[in-house]
């Protein structure tokens, strides 16, 4: 008996694109711009006032738009204030 060898063809080779290589590069640095202005936007996001002084400030901001929430926040910024002293 013989050993009979079969070829199929030459093997393929698999080539990306390169339009969707450069497309894969832009939506990353997309991505990455956006995830970067996500936390800079956060970042301010979160300051919190830390002295009575700061919320003083916070309540005259809100006072046109919840005039209830700021008088509530100088009465305890006040409040805090006079225990200081």
């Amino acid at each position: 008996m013989t050993s009979a060898s079969m070829t199929f063809g030459r093997p393929t080779r698999l080539t990306v694109p390169r339009g969707s290589l450069w497309l894969a590069a832009a939506a990353g640095a997309v991505i990455g711009a956006l995830r970067r202005l996500d936390q800079w936007q956060l970042k301010f996001s979160r300051q919190e006032p830390q002295t009575a002084e700061d919320v003083l400030a916070w309540a005259s901001r809100i006072q046109s738009s919840d005039p209830g929430f700021s008088a509530d926040l100088r009465a305890a910024a006040l409040r805090s204030m006079g225990k200081a002293d």
